[in-house]
């Protein structure tokens, strides 16, 4: 009996002393049976530890490292977390410290280029979703992609310096050199999906979805243009004759009768002259009041009214300047009504 209380306190004293020089540091909680066998230290229990219920749980390619790769030392606590305590930054710090930004433990390819690109603010839409890389970064071939400049003229200067001869002449017209007011950043070329630029004193929509020189004749961007419709329509305004708009003396402003996507059909309100379309001149046709078809600013009443002349007269006796004729009828009847 002495002798077995002997052997308990041998152990006690052998297992505490051991429990305060741990080679695992002081921070390892975990009951050594985990990982040790009771035959031999050094024999280690393979799988038995479950790494994810730490702060760095084994994922991807970490499944299969080598556990001395990143526990340098017997004190597990000392191993750091952050990518860079084992990996080498080959981009030399141009792109930060956090690899998981670009990488998964998985893989070193980078399957987010878009993403990346659009949280650090510059889309991969349209042509540039093709690009190749080292046109804008440089370096690349070294794998450093340094902080480059996003604005559009940081790439394209040559492109902007090259308009010239038949072309809109960007330099000696001093356009912007933001490319983006005038260029879509979706199309796969300078001209596609239309203008990008902000027309909206005088929006190009309809039959005003044309190329810029229509208006701005021998590339003159600089003279501001008038947006009256007789100012570029002058020419169709003289020339139409089905009904004559000159001889008629039809409005100049266009779009009194015409729409902003085609010129046919025309449409006039005649309602804010004199109703047709309610009343007793409901439904009579154009050439009735209007029989001069070369002029529609002249209209004849008594053309219908000629058989009440002689009872107009007597009940108009007391007017004064009371005459007779179609303007004096309209004077006091734009509304075709009698009182």
């Amino acid at each position: 009996m002495r002798k077995f209380i002997i052997i308990i306190l041998s152990c006690f004293i052998v297992t505490t002393v051991f429990a305060e020089k741990s080679p695992h540091g002081e921070k390892l909680k975990i009951n050594c049976a985990v990982c040790h066998t009771t035959d031999n230290w050094n024999k280690i229990r393979t799988g038995e530890f479950n790494h994810n219920k730490t702060n760095f749980p084994l994922v991807g390619q970490h499944q299969t490292v080598n556990c001395r790769q990143c526990h340098t030392s017997l004190e597990f606590s000392k191993a750091k977390s952050d990518c860079n305590s084992c990996h080498t930054d080959i981009h030399q710090g141009t792109v930060g410290h956090d690899c998981a930004r670009c990488h998964t433990p998985n893989s070193w390819i980078v399957n987010n280029v878009k993403q990346i690109h659009q949280q650090q603010g510059f889309s991969l839409i349209g042509a540039h979703a093709s690009a190749d890389c080292a046109r804008c970064h440089t370096s690349a071939s070294k794998l450093r992609f340094d902080n480059i400049r996003t604005d559009c003229f940081a790439c394209h200067k040559n492109k902007y310096d090259e308009t010239t001869g038949g072309r809109i002449d960007h330099k000696a017209l001093g356009f912007d050199i933001d490319c983006g007011r005038c260029h879509n950043m979706t199309g796969l070329d300078w001209s596609s999906n239309g203008r990008g630029f902000e027309h909206g004193f005088f929006p190009l929509i309809g039959g005003h979805n044309i190329a810029c020189d229509v208006c701005h004749f021998e590339n003159d961007y600089k003279t501001k243009l008038t947006s009256d419709c007789y100012s570029c329509h002058s020419g169709t305004y003289d020339a139409t004759n089905n009904p004559s708009h000159a001889s008629a003396g039809f409005s100049t402003d266009c779009k009194t009768c015409h729409s902003i996507n085609a010129w046919t059909p025309a449409t006039f309100d005649h309602e804010k002259y004199f109703p047709i379309k309610s009343g007793k001149h409901q439904g009579i046709n154009c050439i009735e009041c209007h029989t001069n078809s070369a002029n529609y600013a002249t209209f004849a009443c008594t053309n219908c009214h000629e058989h009440s002349k002689s009872r107009m007269d007597s009940e108009h006796d007391d007017v004064g300047g009371y005459v007779y004729n179609s303007t004096n009828c309209y004077s006091c009847h734009p509304k075709g009504k009698a009182d």
